[in-house]
């Protein structure tokens, strides 16, 4: 008997499977990102500035928090939160009314963080207990959000001689004091997840609902809190748009809705629930974010971006169905 015999052969896709087992999506995402940055640095090779790369981690910042918040909502089947515009500009506004009444900056964030975990823990309240579909309930939540706060304020905006406001305009490192507790938010989460057993447990429901029922595990407990975790990194994002943003109303964070999305399924996070990995969040907002800087560059209007961004969260979702019909990480 040969050798070629007896040793067992190893298919190609089994191989390749191994060797880039969880690195497919951010091999994509690198490429994807760098060949934006490349096409828009040919095209304009003013581009590549330290101006450019300012304005992407600006957006990065908090877009990337609330992103965060709509992943753990996502992997632990909850879908989608289709609240946050609305929580976030609440948030917003009680950060704005600490500041003006001359609190320190982290009794302003601890405002603001509790706000965001109220309003996760009332939409949480009504999915658990009235046993309504997360996606109705915050896209509801989120309309009644907006229309109470037009009737509470027009505008907005922090006092520039307080600590918040010094926040949003300082620098560490050459990039936006804002954007750095983004990363570790981003990290920090990314490694606690699997490890912990809250996280496993969210991960568990997303899963598959009934093993986690059979194994003792309470859906009602862990979708609270997995809303209400969900509503403090939306208070926190609150404090970084607050800090940043200027004067802003009510509708003012409805923009970012999309590029959430998008951010949470490019990441691999999967919206039906058990499968992401939050570190890819830090490629995939980041791509996003450099997205409509780029549109600028290449003279594109406002109305056009959205075209785009509606495009992108398209092929996102298609992404995900694809993901999910061949049971990819």
């Amino acid at each position: 008997m040969s050798l070629e015999q007896t040793m067992p052969a190893s298919p190609p896709a089994m191989t390749l499977q191994v060797r880039f087992h969880g690195w497919g999506t951010g091999l994509m995402l690198i490429a994807a990102w760098l060949l934006l940055i490349a096409a828009t640095g040919i095209y304009r090779a003013d581009f590549i500035s330290h101006q450019t790369l300012l304005a992407v981690a600006f957006t990065m910042s908090i877009v990337g928090v609330l992103s965060i918040g709509q992943g753990l909502v996502a992997i632990s089947g909850g879908f989608i939160d289709l609240s946050q515009p609305a929580g976030m500009i609440t948030a917003s506004l009680v950060a704005v009314r600490l500041s003006e009444a001359g609190m320190p900056l982290f009794v302003v964030i601890i405002g603001a963080i509790l706000t965001g975990m109220a309003w996760g823990a009332f939409n949480a309240a009504i999915i658990v207990f009235a046993k309504l579909n997360p996606v109705i309930v915050t896209l509801a939540t989120n309309f009644v959000g907006l229309a109470a706060l037009f009737l509470v304020f027009q505008l907005a905006e922090v006092p520039q001689r307080s600590e918040i406001y010094a926040f949003g305009r300082a620098s560490f490192l050459g990039l936006p004091a804002i954007w750095w507790p983004m990363v570790a938010l981003v990290l920090i989460v990314g490694f606690m997840l699997p490890r912990t057993r809250y996280g496993r447990r969210a991960t568990a429901v997303g899963g598959n609902r009934m093993a986690a029922r059979a194994r003792g595990i309470s859906l009602k407990a862990t979708r609270f809190a997995i809303f209400t975790a969900a509503g403090g990194f939306v208070g926190f994002a609150a404090v970084l748009f607050a800090a940043t943003s200027g004067p802003f109303n009510p509708g003012s964070g409805n923009a970012m809705q999309l590029n959430i999305i998008a951010g949470v399924i490019l990441a691999g996070i999967s919206l039906a629930g058990g499968r992401g990995n939050f570190w890819m969040l830090l490629l995939s907002v980041g791509f996003l974010s450099t997205i409509p800087t780029s549109l600028v560059f290449f003279g594109l209007s406002s109305d056009t971006q959205s075209i785009f961004q509606g495009l992108i969260l398209i092929i996102a979702v298609a992404i995900d169905g694809l993901r999910a019909r061949r049971g990819m990480p």
